[in-house]
């Protein structure tokens, strides 16, 4: 066996005596762990016993911020507006280590029929959680009034795009461009918005079937955040869709019908400009918080906008 085998073999374990050591701690009598796919970020158990069948997750990079208070919150708010979600038993730390205990949901062997319509649907619940008592970590850096938050967000991006901007310098977008971009923000000033608690990652992958005609159970609520809806989850899935090419379009229409939205011109113009707005901040942030990403955010910040030029009306 590698070195790199026994690392991971270790890491494992470590993971699931932490696991029944905290379901322990909660009065459980576990008898079996078993891994289940937990993506990128969290090692994922389910620990089962007498009375008892839980999830056990922890986050695999601990330097990264701890974000189980936050989905707490989240999926609570999203409980309160009828979405159906795991019940949350337990958020805390093992050893230093945060951990996250909620019950395991059962899949139905038949997936729900349009999961994209279903996210539609949730997303649009969500638009309406209270959001008196939410944490910090679901607000921007503009702080917890929303309204004035996109307010000064569209302000501070139209105030980065001038012939001084380091983005412009380093190519994340031509010359050329810049007074188009300056309108396009300016536009978006002009968008009729409501804002609300955002999933953060609608995508089916996310969803577990309850039934071909019930509603899905949504998890995984580590992107939450706060924003302008439907508008936020529809350029997400746009993006996704029209610039990174990762899902039909079909998906899109789909979620934006669960929303009762439609998708005429009007609306996908204003959504190319959100994604455009989406493309500028995220390579600012990178460049600000991040400089390890910011090559890759300016390289996808510069192709997204190529292919968004390439879709408007000439």
């Amino acid at each position: 066996m590698s070195d790199g085998a026994q690392t991971t073999h270790e890491a494992h374990e470590t993971d699931e005596a932490r696991a029944l050591h905290v379901v322990r701690g909660l009065g459980a009598r576990p008898t079996t762990v078993l891994r289940l796919s937990g993506g990128a970020m969290n090692s994922v158990l389910r620990v089962v016993g007498d009375g008892t069948d839980w999830v056990v997750r922890s986050p695999l990079d601990l330097t990264r911020p701890d974000v189980f208070p936050l989905e707490r919150w989240a999926s609570q708010a999203a409980g309160a507006c009828g979405v159906p979600v795991p019940e949350v038993l337990h958020v805390g730390t093992s050893g230093g280590v945060p951990v996250t205990v909620s019950r395991y949901v059962e899949p139905d062997p038949e997936d729900p029929l349009r999961p994209w319509w279903w996210l539609g649907r949730h997303a649009t619940a969500l638009a309406g959680a209270r959001l008196d008592d939410a944490p910090d970590a679901l607000f921007s850096r503009f702080g917890r009034d929303l309204d004035r938050a996109w307010r000064e967000h569209l302000a501070y991006n139209l105030a980065c795009l001038s012939p001084d901007d380091h983005l412009l310098a380093d190519g994340g977008y031509g010359a050329q461009d810049l007074e188009t971009l300056r309108a396009w923000v300016r536009d978006l000033q002009g968008l009729d918005v409501e804002h609300g608690l955002v999933h953060g990652d609608l995508a089916p992958r996310n969803l577990v079937s309850r039934g071909l005609h019930a509603a899905p159970v949504l998890l995984d609520w580590g992107s939450a955040t706060s924003g302008p809806e439907p508008w936020d989850s529809l350029q997400r899935a746009y993006q996704a869709s029209v610039v990174e090419g990762e899902i039909p379009w079909s998906a899109v229409v789909d979620l934006a019908e669960g929303m009762g939205t439609v998708l005429d011109d009007a609306a996908e113009l204003t959504l190319r400009r959100l994604t455009a707005l989406r493309l500028l901040d995220l390579a600012r942030w990178a460049r600000d918080r991040r400089p390890d990403l910011y090559a890759s955010y300016r390289e996808a910040c510069a192709t997204g906008l190529t292919t968004l030029w390439s879709l408007e009306p000439r």
